[in-house]
């Protein structure tokens, strides 16, 4: 870990080490007194680059954010189709999920609102952007049906993933991630997808890692 963190300048390091802290002890309880013990520097290093702790959030939320588009654009460079992306894509975001504390979440709505509602939005609408180019290539592809009007199909399937939100209640239930997307969102794939597409989705599912 330390040869990594050596090679980088000491603000990519302050911001990867405070996602790393922030994801698992939540957000309020990390204070720029416990970053900075935790990393072993001085504070006055972490405010010589960051205003103060929001600050500090919005860099490692904008370097996430990059991040992942990062890998989902490489996964679709890889990938033989828009099927096989999306659930490469899905794999990606259930492994991130599981190492959020739910605790991250809650802070993030509730301490650092406007923090949330300002990449909230940003990322909405390219994720939305994403995934509408990625539905339009797997009607090209004829693994999704051409007659669907796509728009509808991409902010159905937006919506569906708030299902899956730390807060709501089918989260809180006992059902586990495995039921959640056998039950929702394997069915919605088969019922956008061609026969070719639905083949596809049956050899796909092994991917997701539950």
């Amino acid at each position: 870990m330390h040869l990594i963190f050596f090679s980088m300048d000491i603000k990519e390091r302050i911001i990867t080490e405070s996602g790393i802290l922030f994801s698992k002890y939540g957000i309020r309880s990390m204070t720029m007194d416990a970053i900075s013990s935790e990393m072993r520097i001085s504070k006055r290093t972490i405010y010589e680059h960051f205003r103060d702790k929001e600050t500090l959030l919005q860099e490692v939320i904008l370097y996430h954010n990059n991040l992942q588009a990062e890998e989902a654009n490489h996964i679709i460079e890889q990938s033989n189709n828009a099927i096989e992306a999306m659930f490469l894509i899905l794999r990606q975001s259930i492994r991130i999920m599981k190492q959020i504390n739910p605790v991250f979440f809650y802070d993030l709505t509730t301490y650092y609102a406007s923090t949330f509602n300002r990449f909230s939005e940003h990322s909405k609408n390219r994720n939305y952007d994403f995934t509408l180019n990625l539905l339009q290539t797997g009607v090209r592809q004829k693994v999704f049906r051409n007659e669907l009007n796509i728009d509808i199909v991409n902010r159905t399937f937006h919506e569906l993933f708030k299902l899956f939100s730390p807060d709501h209640p089918l989260t809180q239930k006992d059902y586990n991630r495995r039921e959640l997307f056998d039950n929702i969102i394997i069915p919605y794939f088969r019922g956008i997808a061609t026969e070719k597409g639905a083949e596809l989705i049956e050899k796909c599912k092994k991917i997701l890692e539950y």
